[in-house]
């Protein structure tokens, strides 16, 4: 739930800061990474070197996680709900989880979270890579 909940602070402060659009993500025991693709004229201006104290600054305040339902075209039509590069979801899907993490982060979601941001323990970056042209992986993990 931590891991989860993380990935979804990054890749909204990503979003937020940088436009840059989530392409996957898996959560292991030890680290949970995110592969995120940035727009050509943006991603040389990324100070990724600092992202990891940015992300801990915006964590040094609490922040509550809540879900609600929306109607599948009230998401699609709500800017910023589905942030991925392109739609996941399945056509059949009528109703759309969405996670919020208050002004942080408004995703559809599935997965479990923890209930405010306080619960994630302290985490860094472990490595950052290059996949690709526009494509960065961030490699993360929590510490003990």
């Amino acid at each position: 739930m931590q891991y989860h909940t993380l990935l979804h602070v990054i890749s909204g402060y990503l979003y937020q800061h940088y436009n840059a659009l989530a392409t996957s993500s898996q959560i292991e025991k030890e680290h949970a990474r995110l592969e995120l693709s940035f727009s050509p004229e943006i991603i040389q201006e990324i100070p990724f070197d600092q992202l990891e104290q940015s992300i801990k600054k915006l964590l040094a305040q609490p922040h509550n996680v809540y879900t609600k339902i929306l109607s599948r075209d009230e998401a699609e039509q709500k800017e910023g709900t589905i942030k991925t590069v392109i739609n996941l979801l399945p056509a059949s899907l009528n109703e759309i989880r969405i996670v919020q993490i208050n002004d942080i982060d408004a995703q559809a979601c599935g997965g479990t979270h923890v209930n405010n941001t306080t619960e994630i323990k302290d985490f860094s970056i472990m490595k950052i890579q290059n996949k690709g042209p526009m494509k960065k992986r961030i490699k993360i993990q929590l510490q003990d």
